[in-house]
């Protein structure tokens, strides 16, 4: 890599390589994007089967585990979910079946015994029925360039196993989404205690709300929404004394989360949400979950700004910037031609107006005297009202304009009563408060002398950089059995900021993260990203830098480098060289091999 891409504004990505048993890690570092207005969410879709259990054969016979929209009620455990109390909808709740195609249809009753190709799962051929609960109305926030999001949907569905000997449901799940990629659902769970060591055990338990039903790791926030699969292999959890013990090696090792467990022992299916040893094990990791919405801007006031409004001469130009005037259903719709019934727009009018000017305060049209005036209006819409000619101008689809209007007046305008300035107002008759604008002008008289003098502006200096200071940025040597585990340590090659920002208004603040991919070998063998940890140190450094937070292997309980991590930070423009002490946990049961994955390390500025 040429030494000139060192000085790269906002973000850098480096290539580099790490070894652990041979372990490698590489990358390349892209350019932060400038953040966009946060967006609104309205009819947002969730979709989840929870994972392949709740939807395979059950070992009781006859019986199946299933979804049902809805709570499903009993009056005991010999109750079970039929043809007539199961419902595929309610409220914005229903239950679709995977096709063979890969598609989704209503389900059926009769269709939770079959698999996407109508074959009959069994207990013994490991198929499942493929249905997932879907809740439509979702609403909340999404930012996509920093994303995040937070959507509340709701709706409730019951999951039912044994055909309904024991069952619990899920209500109102909430998602939120970090910068880091990070997240989690939570729900209100409600159900009904039983216990498989006492059949006769059946109590209403009281719903607990806010409990972490999924978290997420990988999150890309998209304009359109994500799928991503839950967090649980490598997940380990407590279990209640007297309880099956969790079983944390092996291929399918994992659990769901621990309130939502905590919640489902209460159930009688405890074991079911972890891996327990059993030959259900392989079905018990979360399936994929989806959302899916159309962001919409955030409707902000509108408002108006003008390039110069004081000590203007006669027939001097202006610039008229506009944003803010979006449609608002019918209420910003036209009641008298050309644009009856369609967005009216909003005109932009320099003139003489009286103290009470605003159509939706009743003022008469004697009240606003123009003088000069546009029609901001989508770009459909120019040709309908007589185009530039007549005044058209264009109102984008973001709610903005933008018009250099001439100002000039006369001296009986002068001596008129009322208020030089730019005024906006609905169009085509259209009466609608927030389009009501009213920026003052003044202009100079024969006597003044007129000078402009700008705010004062220190021109930045010097620059901001970051290098590694070796040509590998890490080892880990060779992997040793400890315990059931094997583990590997090594340092990140320090990396060194070199920071000499000065004057200007900005605040020169930086920092420095990095994020591990899945690990790799060539002879077909993986494990996970987040099975590496680091513990951030700051080698030299000023008051204004400081170490990330230590993050430990998901094997030992933390949340590993799978998704991005903090190093460093500074607040201000400081020098510093700052590196991690790395920490890599992982099976015992891993194959051998020499593996590698690939180090992002960003920096923002």
């Amino acid at each position: 890599m040429d030494s000139s891409t060192h000085r790269r504004r906002f973000a850098r990505v480096t290539t580099a390589s790490l070894a652990a048993a041979a372990i490698a890690l590489g990358g390349a570092l892209v350019a932060a994007p400038a953040h966009a207005a946060e967006t609104t969410v309205d009819g947002a879709v969730f979709r989840w089967g929870i994972n392949a259990e709740s939807n395979a054969a059950a070992f009781a016979p006859g019986t199946v585990n299933l979804l049902s929209a809805g709570i499903v009620t009993a009056t005991s455990s010999a109750d079970r979910v039929t043809a007539s109390n199961w419902k595929q909808s309610d409220g914005n709740t229903r239950i679709l079946k995977k096709q063979a195609d890969g598609s989704y249809a209503t389900a059926t009753f009769a269709g939770l015994r079959t698999d996407a190709n109508g074959t009959t799962i069994t207990s013994g051929n490991g198929l499942n029925s493929g249905h997932i609960a879907e809740i439509t109305g979702g609403s909340g926030t999404v930012d996509v360039d920093a994303n995040t999001a937070t959507i509340q949907w709701t709706g409730s569905f019951t999951s039912a196993y044994y055909s309904g000997m024991t069952r619990s449901w899920i209500t109102d799940p909430k998602l939120t989404v970090a910068p880091d990629g990070t997240g989690t659902v939570t729900a209100t769970l409600g159900g009904y205690g039983t216990s498989m060591d006492d059949p006769d055990k059946f109590e209403t338990l009281t719903p607990e709300p806010n409990v972490v039903i999924a978290t997420l790791t990988g999150v890309d926030v998209t304009p359109t929404g994500f799928t991503v699969t839950p967090d649980y292999l490598g997940r380990t959890i407590t279990v209640p004394e007297g309880s099956v013990a969790q079983v944390t090696t092996g291929a399918n090792a994992g659990a769901f989360p621990q309130s939502f467990v905590d919640f489902q022992v209460k159930t009688g299916q405890g074991s079911y949400w972890y891996s327990s040893g059993g030959s259900a094990d392989a079905r018990k990791p979360a399936s994929a979950l989806s959302v899916a919405y159309t962001a919409a801007p955030v409707a902000s006031a509108p408002t108006v700004t003008v390039s110069k409004t004081s000590g203007l001469a006669q027939g001097e130009t202006v610039t008229v910037s506009g944003s803010g005037f979006l449609p608002s259903g019918t209420a910003t719709n036209g009641t008298r031609p050309p644009l009856a019934g369609t967005f009216s727009g909003t005109y932009v009018v320099f003139g003489k107006f009286a103290d009470a000017w605003k159509p939706s305060a009743g003022a008469a049209s004697s009240a606003r005297s123009v003088i000069a005036q546009k029609w901001a209006v989508p770009a459909a819409s120019m040709a309908t009202i007589g185009g530039a000619n007549s005044g058209a101008i264009e109102l984008k689809a973001d709610g903005t304009f933008s018009v250099d209007l001439a100002l000039s007046t006369t001296e009986a305008q002068n001596l008129a009563a009322g208020n030089f300035g730019i005024y906006t107002y609905a169009g085509s008759g259209t009466v609608y408060a927030p389009f009501e604008t009213f920026t003052p002008i003044a202009f100079a008289s024969s006597t003044d002398v007129i000078v402009e003098v700008p705010d004062w502006v220190d021109n930045p200096t010097g620059s901001f950089g970051w290098a590694f200071e070796g040509t590998s940025p890490a080892s880990l040597g060779t992997a040793v059995q400890d315990g059931a585990n094997f583990t590997a340590s090594g340092s990140l090659t320090n990396i060194v900021v070199t920071d000499t920002r000065a004057g200007g208004t900005a605040p020169y603040t930086w920092s420095i993260s990095g994020q591990v991919g899945n690990f790799a070998s060539s002879t077909g063998g993986s494990f996970s990203s987040d099975l590496l940890g680091w513990k951030p140190k700051l080698v030299t450094a000023g008051q204004t830098v400081t170490a990330g937070a230590e993050v430990a292997s998901t094997r030992l309980g933390g949340t590993g480098l799978g998704a991005s991590r903090v190093l460093a930070s500074s607040t201000a423009a400081a020098n510093a060289t700052v590196g991690a002490d790395l920490s890599l946990v992982i099976p015992g049961t891993t194959p051998a091999g020499d593996y590698t994955a690939k180090l992002t390390i960003t920096a923002l500025q």
